[in-house]
């Protein structure tokens, strides 16, 4: 085969996408090492690591190495024993030590490897960070020597300092000689400055005044009126500072190669770096291009199938969306059980349709995602489950040659024949216009021929037709599928719509109508059909018409069933907001009527005149009342409960319940019980001899024993339940029924709340006195209980407990 299967399938575009996604040198050299890979474990862990990626750029920020220099030459020149590394390769090697160390602080971890930026996450990618070795040390060092402008720093040694300080010296003296002579010679303006020649300092003399000055004459002007002269009095100045400069440059070499040699002794720890940033950077790009392109991360099945849903292709989607314009994705499966009873697995898939319908887009798109997967690239796809396959094995395209005598079809039949060679059962076979460039019947049978040979060895094998033998063979044939490309008859174009279980139709006539050709030379090649062409023209569209239309009736069933849902959502809203209004009528309804009869009371003991009996009166009519509010907030709660219970059943989630004889031994706490007068079985809590508490939903109430009169099966009873959004406040006991309550930790208006509960549960409960437990602290709770019970209905008196028993920690409450 003249040309390979990445050549192609666009491989190296694929490539060209990903780098454009890389941040620096190294990782677009990562991208561009990436292939064709049969190591499972390997893919594996490469998915794995951009999975984490994509979280990371999902969670936390973007990952790139921008600031990091080309590092190929400067690691090249540490492999030559002999080479210096210059300034600007050294700054190249201290931008990847810090880089380095930015990374390494992202993903610093803590004891146990755990990140601490990231606890619990990134796992891999914390452990590639921390697997770099600390190059900080490396990159302080070269930062000392090199300013960032590539020169060396005075403050390298002290040897570089004292050399320019004694330089900065004697230049300073020089220049202040030269003033000094040039202002003692009255020298002309344009003629009084010192300047350099040859790197030593000079003064401009007119040449006639030559002899005027005794020294050594560097240069000359262009015209030959100015010579530049070195005064002999500043000779031994000027030799001065050539010596130094020598000094200056054999110490700043001495410098680069302390610093190449100690970058040298690290080259394996700095190499690993390069390496770990590159794989990085490879990792980061592939997410981006997974979000960019709506990628996602492919599955390996065990089973040699093909399972692409929504898939495209890539290069192809880029293309067009650069001109507006969105790809159409293909969804097929391949190599799983056969639609047919007793065949084997579906191998091999003929895809027909119009010339430029997107089959060759199609095969394009199949070859392109294996290559893709198993490269370590996120597949262009909504999903994509492939087989791990040995080999792409592609002929597309024409590869006739002028050069060496092959025809169109020569070409093809050595492209296959070296594909047959190759083929075995876990290869991957994509054949374009098989059987074409020759007679069609013979073209035909070979195409089946070379199709039953790949399916007999088990490939998974793609081909394009136009022949109607290849559509008869594949509708015919165990393990063989037909697919369309599908072309819009009344438009007249492709849609590029690939649809599996149907074959296509060429429809060349047609599209040569569009294209304009005359109309009687289309009728005259319809009437040149055969009758069985007809036919089979005839059925294909049928096929097409049936699938089109049984993809509306599955449309329409789907939006039905999204209004049916929209529906039901909104009945149970309508119907959650009335229970709500209802419930909130009951409560409003239930408070009024308690106001009422207190109000009455409280006038009734008014009227008692004499002081002693009306005192005795308000004690017994507070306990009358307390029992009576007790008593009409069960009877509510019962009310509400069988509102509901009756509302749920009207809505048909009630359910009917299996019912065993009552026995009280199997009144335990957890069973659940009917009660007389409740519609739906409640939970029993707890009970004593005469009665049990029961919970039905969020509500509890006490019940007489004798009101139960059932006790549910334990067939997965149906439990009533309050709607969503609907809640119900109750008189529910808080704390148990005792005569101390521990309020210590509470805020004033909490332990109010809880002591107002408490005292009505002790008054039912006939006790005459109760404590109260808010300990020392700041006194705060002590003295805001003591004002609310000053003022409390139910409260006779207050005092502290004995010192012996708690003291001021503890309110001993007397109730009337």
């Amino acid at each position: 085969m003249s040309r390979t299967a990445e050549d192609i399938l666009e491989f190296d575009r694929l490539r060209e996408l990903l780098r454009r996604q890389t941040t620096c040198a190294p990782g677009r050299r990562a991208v561009d090492a990436l292939a064709f890979s049969t190591d499972r474990v390997a893919l594996d862990a490469v998915f794995a690591l951009i999975a984490e990626a994509i979280a990371y750029r999902r969670e936390a920020d973007e990952m790139g190495f921008g600031s990091v220099a080309d590092t190929e030459p400067w690691l090249a020149e540490l492999e030559s024993p002999a080479s210096v590394l210059t300034p600007p390769l050294l700054l190249a090697v201290a931008s990847l030590a810090d880089t380095v160390a930015s990374l390494r602080e992202t993903f610093r971890t803590s004891s146990g490897d755990i990140s601490r930026n990231f606890p619990g996450k990134f796992p891999l990618l914390t452990a590639g960070a921390n697997a770099i070795a600390d190059l900080r040390p490396l990159a302080t060092a070269i930062r000392r020597a090199v300013l960032p402008n590539g020169d060396i720093s005075d403050d390298a040694t002290p040897e570089l300092k004292r050399i320019r300080a004694n330089m900065g010296r004697t230049r300073e003296t020089v220049q202040k000689t030269l003033e000094r002579i040039l202002r003692s010679r009255g020298g002309e303006s344009g003629e009084d400055y010192v300047t350099l020649r040859n790197d030593r300092f000079v003064i401009p003399v007119r040449a006639a005044e030559r002899r005027q000055v005794q020294g050594v004459v560097h240069a000359a002007s262009a015209t030959g009126q100015t010579v530049f002269v070195e005064p002999f009095e500043t000779i031994d100045l000027n030799n001065k500072i050539v010596q130094l400069a020598e000094d200056e440059a054999a110490e700043i070499t001495r410098i680069l190669v302390e610093l190449t040699d100690r970058l040298r002794e690290n080259l394996g720890p700095l190499r690993f770096s390069v390496e770990t940033i590159a794989e990085l950077d490879s990792v980061f790009s592939r997410a981006r291009f997974a979000a960019e392109f709506d990628c996602t991360l492919p599955e390996f099945s065990d089973d040699a199938s093909l399972e692409l849903k929504d898939a495209r292709h890539p290069v192809l989607a880029d293309t067009l969306r650069s001109h507006g314009r969105s790809i159409v994705p293909i969804t097929l499966a391949l190599g799983g059980p056969s639609t047919s009873p007793g065949a084997g697995a579906e191998t091999v898939l003929v895809i027909s349709g119009p010339n430029t319908g997107g089959k060759t887009v199609a095969l394009k798109t199949v070859g392109l995602a294996a290559l893709a997967a198993q490269s370590g690239i996120p597949v262009a796809a909504e999903t994509a489950r492939l087989p791990l396959v040995d080999r792409v094995l592609v002929d597309i395209g024409d590869e006739q040659s002028i050069a060496a005598d092959l025809s169109t079809f020569s070409a093809h039949m050595l492209n296959v024949g070296a594909m047959l060679e190759a083929a075995t059962p876990r290869s991957l076979v994509l054949v374009d216009e098989l059987g074409t460039g020759t007679a069609p019947e013979e073209g035909a049978a070979l195409a089946v021929a070379l199709l039953d040979e790949f399916r007999a060895r088990d490939c998974l094998t793609l081909a394009t037709t136009h022949h109607d033998r290849l559509k008869t063979y594949a509708s015919t044939t165990p393990g063989v599928l037909n697919a369309a490309v599908e072309f819009d008859e009344v438009n007249l174009r492709p849609t590029y719509r690939l649809m599996v279980g149907i074959p296509g139709g060429s429809s060349g006539i047609d599209i040569a109508r569009r294209l304009g050709l005359p109309a009687h030379v289309i009728d005259r090649a319809r009437s040149q059909l055969t009758p069985e062409a007809h036919e089979a023209a005839g059925l294909i569209a049928y096929l097409h018409r049936s699938r089109d239309e049984l993809e509306t009736l599955k449309s329409e069933a789907t939006r039905a069933a999204q209004e049916l849902a929209a529906e039901k959502k909104q009945l149970q809203t309508e119907w959650t907001e009335r229970q709500r209004k209802r419930l909130k009528e009951l409560e409003q309804q239930f408070a009024q009527t308690l106001e009422k009869h207190e109000k009455e009371a409280a006038s009734a003991i008014e009227a008692v005149k004499e002081r002693e009996l009306r005192a005795q009166v308000e004690k017994q009519t507070h306990r009358k009342l307390v029992k009576a509010r007790g008593d009409a907030r069960e009877e509510a709660d019962a009310a509400t409960v069988a509102h509901l219970a009756d509302s749920q059943a009207d809505l048909g989630t009630a359910a009917a319940q299996a019912l065993k004889p009552v026995a009280q031994s199997e009144l335990i706490p957890g069973v659940r019980v009917r009660v007389r007068g409740l519609p739906t079985p409640v939970t029993l809590r707890r009970r004593d001899d005469t009665n049990a508490e029961v919970e039905a939903g969020p509500l509890r109430m006490k019940v007489a024993l004798a009101d139960i009169t059932a006790i549910v099966g334990n067939d997965s009873p149906v439990k009533p339940t309050l709607p969503r959004g609907v809640t119900v406040r109750t008189q529910t006991p808080s704390e148990p029924a005792s005569e101390e309550i521990n309020l210590i930790g509470c805020t004033v208006e909490e332990a109010t709340r809880r002591v107002d509960k408490f005292l009505d549960q002790a008054a039912l409960a006939g006790s005459s006195q109760v404590r109260l437990i808010h300990g020392h602290g700041t006194g705060a709770l002590r003295r805001g209980l003591a004002e609310f019970l000053k003022t409390h209905p139910l409260v006779e008196a207050i005092r502290n407990e004995a010192e012996d028993r708690g003291g001021a920690a503890i309110t001993l409450v007397d109730l009337k």
